[in-house]
């Protein structure tokens, strides 16, 4: 029987694929572990897939200690940039990031230590320290804001939903203030929701009908939300290098001036 190890917080900043274990186990089975389970203070701060993996072969994991100064640190760099994450995805990881260093900041001041903080996350007021977290993971602070109140104020669905890109961070962090069956609800719906993916972009196939009643109204405004978020992210994907690229943005902005004036 493999040992079972807990997962450090530092390396749940991440969210977890448990998919496809299944081969991955076939595999340790056949062939072995190549590559070492990190723990730290008794705890795995980076390899929880394998760690899975080989409970399912059944096979007595490969580990080696390790102990950074900074596990957090540690961990973001071992997953930053080997992970191809989506901006609501990298939002909800520097919101856990963040979470973290505000703990460990506040149990050193009731200690009566001196909050020194490190360097990628200062210890500072609420929104530096956001927005700190916020440029290490290469999003807005005011993305992390989303990210948290769906981890603080959501169900864990949502954070999960969130993290396997099924729904934007700024649609969940609407949902997080609704009652908890309206945001499996959503869920749900979402889940089902079929998409089209043009140029790597996911577009939404079909429009909801018009709210017929005020229980619909929640649903309408999470739907434009998500359009306007679609229609952000295909912008984004015009090349800064490209000679068009001011342009396109100028005639959009037009566009949405002359519309605001005609309502």
């Amino acid at each position: 029987m493999s040992q079972v190890y807990e997962f450090h917080e530092a390396a749940n900043i991440f969210p977890l694929d448990d998919e496809h274990l299944e081969p991955l186990a076939a595999d340790i089975k056949a062939n072995g572990q190549h590559v070492p389970i990190e723990i730290m203070d008794g705890k795995i701060l980076d390899g929880r897939r394998r760690s899975l993996a080989c409970r399912i072969a059944g096979v007595e994991p490969v580990t080696r200690a390790v102990s950074p100064d900074d596990p957090v640190q540690y961990v973001l760099s071992l997953n930053l940039h080997r992970r191809h994450l989506t901006p609501s995805q990298a939002s909800m990881c520097a919101a856990r990031a963040r979470d973290i260093y505000e703990r460990q900041a506040k149990e050193r001041m009731s200690e009566g230590g001196k909050n020194k903080g490190v360097e990628n996350f200062p210890p500072l007021e609420p929104v530096k320290a956001r927005d700190a977290a916020g440029k290490a993971f290469g999003v807005s602070g005011k993305s992390v804001d989303h990210a948290k109140r769906v981890i603080d104020k959501g169900i864990p669905e949502l954070a999960k939903a969130v993290d396997s890109g099924r729904i934007a961070v700024s649609t969940a962090a609407i949902l997080a203030t609704e009652p908890a069956e309206e945001q499996k609800a959503a869920i749900e719906k979402q889940a089902d929701r079929n998409y089209s993916k043009m140029a790597g972009r996911e577009k939404p196939l079909t429009e909801p009908a018009t709210p017929k009643h005020p229980g619909e109204h929640n649903k309408s405004k999470l739907f434009a939300i998500n359009k306007a978020d679609v229609a952000i992210t295909q912008l984004k994907g015009i090349p800064v290098g490209n000679d068009y690229r001011d342009a396109a943005f100028e005639r959009v902005t037009k566009w949405i001036l002359t519309q605001r004036k005609s309502k």
